[in-house]
């Protein structure tokens, strides 16, 4: 019983932490362009030729650009790719394939939905997404403490990611609101590091 409320405890963490993800990511790809467009203006406004910076750099950043950054913090890197709950996913399929249903039956949609979702994260080793949809349709799983193990690794697996997240010059920046001293030193930064820019006016 123990193992079983710590794995509700964990999963329901792990729900929180899939949320906020999706919540910043959102936030980054409406800022993506936004923060383009400002350091541009910022350059202009501050008599630095951002063209002659550009291609001084010869093209070849130190860090990739706004868009590419965010890119990189929602790519998900596959650990312990079906190498275990295996049982697991054999009770999901028991339960919720949906070809064990008829044409017409009206969960067909969505058990379609569901499997192809425990599908991937089986084939993925995303045991959150798998556990979640476990837990959704009521499915036994027989070793709770590894399930736990699995929760907590996928857990500080998604920390991770959120922190990638919360690193980029976009979310900083986002983050200034109306602070243009805030956004001074976010551009200033972003501009040093990936186009070695020394402080100077034009190049």
């Amino acid at each position: 019983m123990k193992d079983k409320l710590k794995f509700k405890k964990l999963l329901n963490e792990y729900r929180s932490l899939e949320s906020e993800f999706e919540y910043n990511s959102e936030v980054l790809r409406e800022s993506g362009e936004a923060f383009e467009c400002t350091y541009l203006k910022w350059c202009e406004d501050n008599g630095v030729d951002f063209q002659a910076l550009y291609n001084k750099k010869n093209k070849t950043v130190a860090m990739p650009p706004p868009q590419a950054q965010q890119e990189a913090t929602t790519r998900f890197e596959p650990k312990d790719k079906q190498t275990k709950h295996k049982d697991v996913f054999k009770s999901v399929a028991k339960k919720i394939h949906p070809d064990k249903l008829k044409s017409e039956d009206p969960r067909q949609e969505e058990y379609t939905t569901a499997f192809q979702r425990a599908t991937a994260a089986m084939n993925e080793g995303q045991w959150g997404e798998l556990f979640d949809v476990i837990d959704k349709y009521e499915i036994d799983i027989p070793d709770y403490e590894e399930a736990n193990e699995s929760l907590e690794k996928d857990i500080k697996r998604m920390q991770e990611k959120l922190k990638g997240q919360k690193s980029t010059y976009t979310w900083f920046l986002q983050n200034c609101e109306d602070d243009p001293s805030c956004k001074d030193m976010v551009i200033q930064a972003y501009l040093k590091q990936v186009f070695g820019w020394d402080g100077s006016k034009g190049a």
